[in-house]
């Protein structure tokens, strides 16, 4: 069986960051990198065989870490289906933001209406 996979697009984000390790970090500014960023997803059904089941997707670490740049450093995430903060684990520092433009929800998986987001292509 084929494992089931949706599309979505994602808007990436940096940032400006100020302070440091000592004190704490804060981000003065974001900036956008990319609003259309596309990530293919594995779909998982939740609660499989009950009334109460669901499809969602969720982006892999390693997705994550190619959407931001971010090569060998460990990360936390922290966020929903729809928007996902990464900071350095060892600090805290603040890396990057993903948010999905092309659902209103990935948990259960809802597309927006195309006179929302007018350049979905996901099915």
């Amino acid at each position: 069986m084929k494992k089931q996979t949706i599309k979505t697009v994602w808007e990436i984000r940096t940032y400006d960051v100020w302070g440091n390790a000592r004190d704490g970090y804060e981000v003065n500014n974001s900036f956008v990198v990319n609003r259309d960023y596309p990530i293919t997803l594995k779909v998982t059904t939740n609660n499989k065989g009950t009334a109460q089941e669901f499809l969602s997707a969720y982006p892999t670490d390693r997705q994550i870490r190619k959407a931001l740049n971010l090569r060998s450093i460990q990360i936390d995430l922290a966020g929903d289906d729809l928007a996902i903060y990464a900071n350095r684990a060892s600090n805290g520092y603040p890396l990057g933001e993903l948010h999905c433009v092309s659902h209103e929800s990935l948990s259960p998986i809802r597309i927006k209406p195309e006179k929302i987001y007018p350049y979905n292509t996901c099915p």
